[in-house]
């Protein structure tokens, strides 16, 4: 089986339903195709052909298997989205390096201020 990547994307809610089952027609055909291509023949080869064959149809199982999951964990998270009451959002807390961040512009203002007042008081001495 190749190698799978996750992927996310949004849709509006009221196009949900139609999407998983536009990914649940995907799952059905591919099971479909799969049957299509072994048929009915209940015999399979001791040989080196029938554990191939095997090998095949059991990876065209997995990722069908995988197409499932993935409808059922989007039914999952809207059922979750459905019965979970409304939070109010929090902001979160500021972390620690914010606040040395705000303590360190703190600091540099109070600097600015001092030195500000400090040269303003030296040019009131030049002039008297």
């Amino acid at each position: 089986m190749g190698q799978r990547v996750n992927i996310q994307y949004s849709v509006e809610l009221d196009e949900l339903e139609d999407e998983v089952n536009r990914l649940y027609k995907n799952a059905i055909l591919q099971l479909e195709n799969t049957g299509t291509i072994y048929g009915t023949d209940t015999k399979v080869s001791l040989e080196l052909s029938g554990a191939q064959t095997i090998d095949h149809l059991r990876q065209k199982l997995a990722k069908i298997d995988i197409m499932l999951g993935d409808i059922q964990n989007i039914i999952q998270g809207y059922v979750r989205f459905k019965t979970q009451p409304d939070q109010p959002v929090v902001p979160d807390p500021p972390s620690e390096a914010k606040e040395f961040e705000m303590e360190q512009i703190e600091d540099k203002i109070a600097k600015f201020k001092e030195m500000f007042d400090a040269q303003s008081n030296q040019e009131l001495e030049k002039e008297n």
